[in-house]
C-alpha cells in the first residue's frame, strides 16, 4: 500500500477537525474505531480511505456524567452506585468510570483492595492529592489523571475490563473545609469548582458513562461533581428520616444549575434497602405519587419521579462489598436485589438516551 494512503493520530485529528486526545479517546472507547494497519516506532498508522470513512460516519455521543447524592450515609446510595457502574461496564458493554468523591472512601475499597489503595493513597494517586494541589500552589503538583485512574476494578471476575476507578481517600476529610478558599490563599485563578472538571477534560471522551458517587453534604466536593454532570440520582431508604433531606438537595441543586447557566436535572428517587413493611410502603407510595414533604405543599418546586425499580434489603450486598471474597456473578454479588438492580441500570440508561434526543 502506497505510504500517502497511510495516516497518523496527527492526520486522523485534522480529518475529523478534533484534537489528538480526542482521537486516543476514541480509541479507548468505541470498538469499532478502525484497528491501525501497523504500528510504528513513530505511532500508530491507519488507511486513510478507511479511517475518513469511519470519521464520516461517526456520531459523536456525550458522556453521560450521574451523580449520586444523598445527605445522610447507610442509605445504599454507594452500592447503587458502584453496581450501576459495574452493570454498565459489564453487562451493557460501555465504557465507564467511577469517581469517589465520599472520603469514606466505601465505594473505592469496594473496587479495589484496601492495599492497593493504600499505596495510591501514598502515592499522591487519589482524589484528595488533585485538591490539595490547589491548596498548595507553592508546590509542585503530583496530581497526574492517568496514574490515578485504577484500571479494571471490580470484585466480579478479579474486574471489569471497561470499568476504571478515580478514587479517594479519607484525607479529603481535613481538605474539604479549605477547598472553598482556594481562590484566597494566593491562586487567585482557580475556581474551586472547576477543579474536577479542569482535571477529567484529558480523559473525559473516552468514557460512556461517568458515576460519581458524593458525600453526604452539598459543599464544594459534591457541587465540583455537580459541575460536569448532566444528572443525578437520589437513592434513599423510604423512611422518614432518609428522605428528609431530599427537597434541600433538589432545591440547592436547582439553585447552584441557575448559577453555572447549565441544567442538572434530577433522574429520579431510587428507594433502597426496602422492607416489607407499612413505613416503607406507605412513603413509597408518597415518592410515587410525587407528594413526599415538602413538595407536597403546594410549592413551584416539583418532587423527581420514583424510578421504577426499588432496591430490597438483602445480605448478599454487604458479602459482595468483600473485595477478597471469590465473587464471579452479579447474582452472587447482589443476591435478591440483583434483578432490581440491572432493572434500574438499564431503566438510567434509557433515560440518558431519551434526554439525549
Amino acid at each position: 500500500m502506497a505510504t500517502d494512503n497511510l495516516v497518523g493520530i496527527a492526520e486522523v485529528a485534522d480529518l475529523a477537525g478534533v484534537t489528538k486526545q480526542a482521537v486516543s479517546n476514541w480509541r479507548l472507547r468505541y470498538d469499532h474505531f478502525p484497528r491501525p494497519l501497523q504500528n510504528l516506532q513513530s505511532g500508530p498508522v491507519w488507511d486513510r480511505e478507511q479511517v475518513s470513512n469511519w470519521v464520516k460516519g461517526f456520531r459523536g455521543e456525550e458522556t453521560h456524567v450521574l451523580s449520586f447524592i444523598n445527605l445522610k450515609g447507610g442509605v445504599g446510595k454507594t452500592t447503587t452506585a458502584v453496581a450501576v457502574a459495574e452493570m454498565l461496564a459489564q453487562e451493557q458493554r460501555k465504557h465507564v468510570l467511577l469517581i469517589d468523591l465520599d472520603p469514606q472512601t466505601n465505594a473505592t475499597v469496594t473496587l479495589i483492595s484496601e492495599e492497593k489503595w493504600a499505596e495510591m493513597d501514598k502515592d499522591g494517586r487519589t482524589i484528595a492529592q488533585l485538591f490539595e494541589d490547589r491548596l498548595n500552589p507553592q508546590n509542585a503538583p503530583k496530581f497526574d489523571i492517568e496514574k490515578a485512574i485504577a484500571r479494571r476494578v471490580s470484585t466480579i471476575n478479579d474486574g471489569i475490563a471497561r470499568l476504571d476507578l478515580l478514587p479517594s481517600s479519607i484525607r479529603l476529610i481535613d481538605l474539604q473545609d479549605r477547598i472553598p478558599m482556594i481562590a484566597l490563599s494566593g491562586n487567585f485563578t482557580a475556581n474551586p469548582l472547576e477543579i474536577l472538571r479542569s482535571a477529567l477534560q484529558p480523559v473525559i471522551d473516552r468514557y460512556d458513562y461517568i458515576i460519581i458517587d458524593c458525600p453526604p453534604s452539598l459543599g464544594t466536593v459534591t457541587k465540583n461533581g455537580l459541575r460536569i454532570s448532566t444528572g443525578y440520582v437520589i437513592p434513599t431508604i423510604p423512611d422518614i428520616v432518609s428522605t428528609w433531606g431530599i427537597y434541600q438537595i433538589v432545591d440547592n441543586v436547582a439553585r447552584f444549575a441557575a448559577d453555572i447557566g447549565r441544567a442538572i436535572p434530577a433522574l429520579g428517587i431510587v428507594a433502597t434497602k426496602v422492607q416489607a413493611n407499612n413505613l416503607h410502603a406507605r412513603v413509597i407510595e408518597d415518592l410515587r405519587a410525587q407528594r413526599l414533604g415538602r413538595f407536597g405543599e403546594g410549592g413551584t418546586l416539583p418532587q423527581p419521579p420514583l424510578l421504577t425499580n426499588t432496591i430490597p434489603q438483602t445480605v448478599a450486598v454487604a458479602r459482595g462489598a468483600d473485595v477478597d471474597a471469590d465473587i464471579r456473578t452479579f447474582k452472587g454479588k447482589y443476591g435478591a436485589a440483583y434483578d432490581a438492580l440491572h432493572g434500574l441500570t438499564q431503566e438510567l440508561m434509557q433515560k440518558c438516551e431519551v434526554k439525549k434526543r
